[in-house]
């Protein structure tokens, strides 16, 4: 049972996020928050005593969320544990003023946390970090790197891939929140109720996708972009505009709101610079947020300047 003054904030959209919610959970009974970047903010905002500690994992943290953190390190101990650029000296100020920092960009936040927690953690639970190490496409990482050398490499793969097809399958707080219960436990995914058959159906979506992106998206030079369609993975949908237009970038993005819109940007293997540090630049210039992995990255900005952005980022990676 989860211990409500022990709180885990974690990413929410991908496996690495919820990895570390369950890694957590498993070790010290820590009540799960499964938050967007959206919400983030606000879910800091909400946080008063008691609590006797706070994790928050594979959460960019920004210059406008120090405030806050530093409010909540006032009355209970902060861990972050992340792997996002960030502006220069941030996690230095915050490890200064007493929050406990677990960061690298060279491996996913789970890695990170498994192999702080190793000795407690146990081996066995070192296969959930394996698994998001393949997820997040992370699997080269020096932490990683020895992880992968200790379990079997093609099981480990086919679960990983199996969590997250399904977790993009079934975006529902209910799923996730029962997918990082399973994991606590050290469920494999294939063994997750609902999970290989969400799995299946979106293996079946790709296959439809692939087949009609190269007409439904617009391509200039070697960036494609599109508006993802309702139910559909903006994440997903900018890796497949690579592989469907051969492309090296891709682009999705929906509206959010009347105001917003939220941005996912791939990029292919090889590329001489970092989406998430290009991503956060351009999207600051914008009034809005972003970052992420040097292959993997996101933005949310007013939505009037989404035009802009796009061109911005083709001319600085083109």
């Amino acid at each position: 049972m989860a211990d409500p003054k022990i709180i885990c904030i974690s990413h929410g959209e991908d496996a690495d996020g919820l990895t570390c919610a369950a890694l957590l959970l498993r070790l010290k009974k820590a009540s799960p928050i499964l938050v967007t970047y959206d919400e983030f903010a606000e879910v800091l905002r909400k946080l008063e005593p008691p609590l006797s500690e706070l994790y928050i994992c594979d959460l960019n943290i920004r210059e406008a969320l120090i405030g806050e953190v530093l409010r909540i390190n006032g009355f209970t101990n902060v861990t972050i544990i992340d792997h996002h650029p960030t502006s220069e000296g941030l996690m230095e100020k915050l490890g200064e003023a007493g929050v406990t920092v677990v960061y690298s960009p060279l491996d996913c936040a789970s890695v990170l946390l498994y192999d702080h927690f190793r000795e407690k953690l146990g081996r066995r639970a070192g296969r959930l970090a394996a698994y998001t190490a393949w997820s997040d496409q992370f699997e080269d990482g020096p932490i990683a790197t020895r992880l992968l050398m200790e379990y079997d490499r093609q099981f480990v793969q086919h679960e990983a891939l199996i969590l997250t097809h399904a977790l993009s399958r079934k975006p529902t707080i209910q799923f996730r929140l029962r997918v990082v219960e399973e994991l606590s436990k050290l469920t494999y995914p294939h063994r997750i109720v609902d999970a290989p058959k969400a799995a299946l159906s979106t293996l079946e979506d790709i296959s439809n996708l692939l087949d009609t992106l190269a007409t439904t998206a617009t391509r200039t030079g070697d960036v494609a972009y599109i508006k993802a369609p309702r139910g559909k993975s903006v994440g997903m949908l900018a890796g497949l505009l690579i592989d469907a237009l051969g492309v090296d970038i891709g682009l999705s993005y929906k509206f959010k709101g009347e105001d917003l819109v939220n941005i996912s940007i791939r990029s292919r293997r090889g590329l001489p610079f970092h989406l998430g540090e290009v991503a956060r630049r351009i999207a600051s210039t914008y009034g809005g947020f972003g970052g992420g992995h040097k292959r993997a990255s996101g933005a949310s900005i007013p939505r009037v300047n989404l035009q802009g952005f796009i061109d911005d980022l083709k001319a600085e990676l083109i």
